[in-house]
């Protein structure tokens, strides 16, 4: 995949896929009409921050953050636009490693994308992470809970799976499904969990269907108990029972393996595509760009300060922590591959890193209490430890411009 070059091109082009690989970046008319209209207002300073992707992306966060929820669809577009390249290189890199759940680079993708907003909200600039490196953990962390999920609900007999659902994840599927009311189906799923009991010996996946007896005994459990709703049901019979099941099963799948569809897919003869009905609400006064501006070099300085903090305190490291960090961020090994090529547990590889983030976390907090008289709370540190994470990340593996197809 070859990179872009521009600021313009990032927030307004998305991968076209073909044979599940990149093929082109195809151009969105309205958003590059939007940037171009942003970049023709754009006159902050001699210091040509409009030039810079991450000001634009920082500014776009922000808009998305303040604006009303039914003018943050201009904001989330371009930032959909700007994380093409970290939600393929997450795609490319967890997709393949589940060999259990087919899953393409560009399913992988568009589960991820999908979680676009929710990503969003779990930015924080003010940790001094880059959103793209951020983006890319999160999307491959929403790509391997996708998967693990898909996998679990796979392998499972419609019975295994009705056994194994939490009474909520019952009722939310239910309610995706369009059931109104689904007291009387979930107190049937309650009457058959009671009489259904798996084999200790045998995996409750692979669970049987219930026998005509335990049909019988599931919905006479069920007239018993039905008085205890309001209003209550009426009676029924062991064929609405395994009818009732059934649902559930159905239900409980398409909620928990839901299917993405893509905006740009085309849904009639016309080829017209959801994404046409979003409009742009994306001005923005001279003012709130000049703060934007403001803002954002401020938190560059700061990011810099940080960043040296840091790299000085890498330096400080023994040669053994700082061998460990360039196999890990740099060479892009696995806790397995470093410690078969070292001799050690994997469990020791991750405490060793887990010490060593310790270690300039500390150095960090140090910084703060001396240069900026802040402490950090225990909070704060926490959220401070993962933008540590990310930041080594960004200092040993810059990124993948240079990775091409």
């Amino acid at each position: 995949m070859h990179p872009r070059t521009n600021v313009l091109d990032s927030f307004s082009t998305f991968i076209q896929f073909a044979d599940d690989r990149f093929e082109l970046w195809a151009s969105d008319r309205r958003l590059v009409q939007s940037m171009e209209k942003q970049l023709a207002r754009a006159t902050l300073r001699t210091d040509r921050l409009d030039q810079q992707e991450d000001f634009w992306s920082q500014y776009w966060h922000q808009v998305w953050q303040r604006s009303p929820s039914t003018d943050r669809i201009g904001a989330v577009r371009h930032l959909c636009a700007y994380l093409q390249e970290p939600c393929y290189w997450a795609s490319e890199n967890v997709s393949g490693r589940f060999e259990t759940v087919h899953c393409t680079l560009a399913d992988g993708f568009q589960l991820a994308i999908a979680h676009l907003e929710r990503i969003l909200k779990g930015y924080n600039p003010n940790y001094g992470s880059c959103l793209k490196i951020y983006a890319r953990n999160a999307f491959g962390n929403v790509i391997r809970d996708q998967l693990r999920q898909s996998h679990d609900v796979n392998i499972c007999s419609d019975w295994g799976l009705l056994r194994r659902l939490s009474q909520t994840q019952l009722k939310q599927s239910l309610l995706a499904a369009g059931f109104i009311d689904i007291k009387p189906t979930v107190l049937v799923w309650q009457c058959f969990k009671a009489i259904c009991i798996p084999d200790p010996q045998r995996s409750v996946r692979r669970l049987s269907p219930p026998s005509a007896d335990q049909l019988i005994q599931i919905a006479e459990r069920y007239n018993q108990q039905r008085c205890q709703l309001s209003p209550v049901p009426p009676r029924i019979d062991t064929e609405t029972i395994d009818v009732k099941l059934t649902q559930s099963t159905k239900a409980a799948r398409a909620y928990l393996t839901p299917t993405v569809v893509s905006l740009n897919q085309s849904q009639d003869e016309d080829g017209y595509e959801p994404l046409d009905a979003l409009c742009l609400h994306t001005d923005a006064t001279p003012i709130e760009r000049l703060l934007t501006a403001e803002a954002y070099s401020e938190r560059q300085q700061s990011w810099q300060q940080l960043a040296n903090v840091l790299e000085e305190a890498i330096l400080t490291l023994d040669p053994p922590s700082q061998t460990l960090l360039t196999l890990y961020y740099q060479q892009t090994w696995t806790q397995k591959d470093i410690a078969d090529q070292l001799n050690l547990k994997q469990y020791q590889v991750s405490r060793k890193l887990n010490r060593i983030r310790q270690v300039l976390l500390l150095r960090m907090a140090q910084w703060s209490q001396e240069t900026l008289h802040i402490d950090m709370g225990s909070t704060v540190l926490a959220s401070v430890n993962e933008a540590i994470h990310e930041w080594l990340q960004q200092h040993y593996r810059p990124e993948r411009s240079e990775v091409s197809e």
